[in-house]
C-alpha cells in the first residue's frame, strides 16, 4: 500500500517504503518556493527570505540559518578539512546528496533538522527521529527514498523540468549501455567530457546553520558538515558566519561567476505579526478587566460606538494561530504592565490599543494576500498543451503562412526556386 503526505502526517512513526521512485527535478531558488515547501512539509512559523546583500544581513536577528545556491564548479575540495575526528563537540545533523537536483529539499533539512525551537510537524519530526542514529550516507539514502519529500519537492518544479528529469535517466541508461561496449579508456574520456559539460549548467546548495556554540556549513556533496567559526561569548552567529559567506561569494566572483541566491531562513512574517495581533487582543481583555474593577461596567457607555465596533469586528476575526513557545512570556509581561498601569491612563490606554488591533488586523491580512502558495500556481503550470495548440490553430488558419514562407499545403515557397542554377 502506497503512503501518502496526509496519510503519513496522521501517524507518529516513519515508515519508508517506496525503494525505487521517480527522480528528483530541478527547482527554483526562489524565497516563495523555499518556504512553500517547508509549509507543505508541515513546519509552521518559518520562511524563507532572500538577502540582496551582505550588508543588510546583520538586520536579520536571529536566522535558523542560511542556504546558498551557486553555479556549481570543482572546487578545492581537501577531505582531510573534513573529517572532523578531532572536534571538541558534537556533529550537527547533516546527510549526503545521493539524487541529482534534491540538494533544494536537503539543504532546507540540513537547516531545519538542526533547530530545536522550530515545530517540524508530524512528517519532519517523524524523519528526524527515523534517521537520528544514522550516518549521513543512510540518512541521504532515506530521502532518496522517501516518497513523502520527493513528492513535495517535485510538486514546485516546472512539468518541463519533470520530464527533462525522466529523460535524463533514459538518457544515462542508454549511454551506460553503450560505453560498456567501447574499451574503458574512450568511455573514461567520454564520461569525463560530459561531467564537464553538465557542470556548467549545474547550481548547488550549501546551508548554513548554528550548531553547539559553531558555525557550520553543509555540503552534501562532501564527506562531513565543515566548521567554519567559533561563536565568541557576546557574538550573534550571524557575525561569526559573514566571513564563510563572503569568502564563497568572493570565490564565485574570482572565477567570473555572479549567478548565486542567499536565503536566510528565519520565523515568519505571518506568525509574527498574527502573534502581535493575538497579543494586542490580550492586551485588550486585560486592560477591559482593570477597567471593570475600578469603574464597573458604566465606563463602557462613555465609549464611542465606532471604537465598539471596530473592536468587535477585529475580536471576531480568527485565523489558525500556532503560537510559539516564547508567546507565554510576552502575554505575562504585558499583563504585569497593565496591572502597573495608574488609574487615570486606562481609558487612553485602552482606547490606543482598539487602534493598534485594527492596524494589526489590517497587517495579517496583507500578509494573506502575500500567500507563498498562491504565488507558485503560474511557476508550475504547464503552458506546453496551450502553446502548442494556439500555434497549431495559427498555422492552420494560415496567419503563419508568411512567417514561415510556406503555402496553402505547407510546402516552402523558396523550395523550387533554390533548385534552379
Amino acid at each position: 500500500m502506497t503512503t501518502t503526505l496526509h496519510e503519513h502526517e496522521s501517524s507518529d512513526t516513519y515508515d519508508p517504503e517506496d525503494l525505487i521512485g521517480a527522480p528528483y527535478a530541478v527547482v527554483e531558488s526562489d524565497p516563495f518556493v523555499f518556504t512553500s515547501m517547508m509549509q507543505r512539509l508541515g513546519v509552521t512559523g518559518v520562511q524563507a527570505e532572500e538577502i540582496i546583500s551582505l550588508d543588510l544581513i546583520e538586520s536579520i536577528t536571529w536566522p535558523y540559518g542560511f542556504i546558498l545556491c551557486f553555479k556549481w564548479e570543482s572546487d578545492s575540495y581537501a577531505p582531510e578539512d573534513y573529517l572532523n575526528e578531532e572536534s571538541d563537540t558534537e556533529i550537527p545533523w547533516f546527510a549526503h546528496q545521493l539524487s541529482n537536483d534534491s540538494c533544494a529539499t536537503l539543504s532546507i533539512l540540513n537547516v531545519l533538522m538542526n533547530c530545536t525551537d522550530i515545530d517540524l510537524g508530524r512528517t519532519l519530526t517523524a524523519f528526524k527521529a527515523f534517521t537520528s542514529n544514522m550516518d549521513p550516507t543512510m540518512r541521504g539514502l532515506s530521502i532518496v527514498n522517501s516518497r513523502e519529500l520527493r513528492d513535495v519537492h517535485n510538486s514546485f518544479a516546472r512539468p518541463a523540468d519533470l520530464r527533462a528529469s525522466l529523460s535524463r535517466i533514459t538518457n544515462e541508461t542508454i549511454e551506460a549501455g553503450k560505453s560498456s561496449k567501447k574499451s574503458s579508456k574512450k568511455a573514461q574520456r567520454g564520461k569525463s567530457k560530459k561531467s564537464k559539460d553538465e557542470a556548467l549548467d549545474s547550481y548547488h546548495f550549501l546551508s548554513y546553520v548554528p550548531y553547539q556554540d559553531r558555525v557550520w556549513e553543509m555540503d552534501g556533496l562532501k564527506r562531513a558538515p565543515l566548521e567554519c567559526s567559533e561563536i565568541e561569548d557576546g557574538q550573534s552567529w550571524v557575525e561569526a558566519v559573514l566571513p564563510a559567506l563572503r569568502s564563497r561569494i568572493e570565490a564565485f566572483s574570482r572565477n567570473g561567476s555572479i549567478s548565486f541566491t542567499l536565503l536566510a531562513v528565519n520565523a515568519s512574517s505571518y506568525h509574527q505579526k498574527l502573534e502581535d495581533f493575538e497579543l494586542a487582543k490580550r492586551e485588550i481583555i486585560f486592560l477591559e478587566r482593570r477597567l471593570n474593577d475600578e469603574f464597573g461596567e458604566d465606563w463602557k457607555k462613555t465609549v464611542p460606538n465606532e471604537l465598539w465596533s471596530s473592536r468587535d469586528s477585529s475580536f471576531s476575526q480568527s485565523w489558525p494561530t500556532h503560537l510559539r513557545p516564547g508567546f507565554g512570556s510576552r502575554s505575562n509581561d504585558t499583563s504585569m504592565r497593565v496591572l502597573h498601569l495608574s488609574i487615570d491612563k486606562l481609558r487612553g490606554e485602552w482606547e490606543g490599543c482598539v487602534n493598534r488591533l485594527v492596524a494589526k488586523q489590517l497587517a495579517v491580512e496583507d500578509e494573506l494576500r502575500k500567500d507563498a502558495l498562491s504565488h507558485n500556481i503560474n511557476r508550475t503550470h504547464d503552458y506546453e498543451p496551450f502553446i502548442r495548440e494556439y500555434i497549431t490553430r495559427l498555422y492552420h488558419n494560415g496567419f503563419l503562412r508568411d512567417i514561415l514562407e510556406v503555402d496553402a499545403q505547407g510546402r516552402f515557397l523558396r523550395q523550387s526556386k533554390g533548385k534552379r542554377k
